[in-house]
């Protein structure tokens, strides 16, 4: 009879470890703490065109308001190759910085970026016009997130809550806004100190700078995090 009840002792317990496990594996961890993160990104601007290439170079006809022409497509190309006046660009860009999370589902961003945009670039004549060049800028931004049952993750920016000021390069002292940085999807490793995460659509964002240039664009980004710390402190995984 000792024999029998402590086998029934022991699948008990296995059982009871058993369930514990799924319903651990099935509450995935909240995000808390402060995340390291480097990326790149790339981004087709379509800033419309007012004049004439080979005539002089004219001031913004519109500071403040996106040119009529400028946006996109339907089909996400420029609205420019209906004009005959080609003014869209590329430009790309690499960030680090630090994103914290608050674990509540909120939280912030503060960062830095490099980037150059290459030829061909518009004008030299109408507007806008502008040659080959580089920069760099910090930027900050609010945002909200969300952790999936099956340990992806999804972010967005909080409208109105991006700043950005130029240190280097052609807008130099400048600053800018976005409406929205479209939202980003991801995935979380099994320890919670690595995550991945990238556009899943492609989507139109509007800079406004304090200059007065409104710029449509369409980017793609990427990013890898890294948790920063001692140990697991500020990791709150729910148990």
């Amino acid at each position: 009879m000792r024999f029998i009840k402590r086998h029934v002792f022991a699948i008990t317990l296995s059982a009871l470890t058993l369930t514990w496990a799924a319903a651990a594996a099935a509450d995935p961890p909240r995000l808390k703490g402060s995340y390291g993160f480097t990326g790149s990104a790339a981004c087709l601007v379509a800033p419309g065109y007012a004049g004439n290439p080979s005539g002089p170079p004219l001031p913004n006809p519109t500071p403040g308001v996106a040119l009529p022409n400028s946006g996109f497509q339907a089909d996400l190309r420029p609205n420019d190759v209906l004009t005959g006046v080609t003014s869209s660009f590329a430009n790309s860009f690499a960030v680090e910085g630090i994103r914290t999370f608050n674990g509540d589902g909120t939280g912030t961003v503060k960062g830095t970026s490099v980037g150059v945009t290459v030829r061909p670039t518009p004008g030299p004549g109408g507007f806008p016009h502008f040659p080959p060049a580089a920069g760099s800028s910090d930027f900050s931004f609010s945002f909200t997130y969300t952790v999936n049952p099956d340990g992806s993750w999804t972010t967005a920016m909080v409208p109105g809550s991006y700043s950005e000021t130029y240190l280097t390069g052609p807008r130099t002292g400048q600053t800018a806004t976005v409406d929205a940085i479209p939202p980003v999807t991801g995935m979380i490793s099994q320890d919670g100190k690595t995550l991945i995460a990238a556009h899943l659509t492609p989507t139109v964002e509007t800079f406004t700078y304090s200059n007065g240039d409104v710029e449509p664009r369409i980017c793609h980004r990427s990013r890898v995090f890294i948790k920063l710390g001692d140990g697991d402190h500020d990791r709150d995984d729910g148990h």
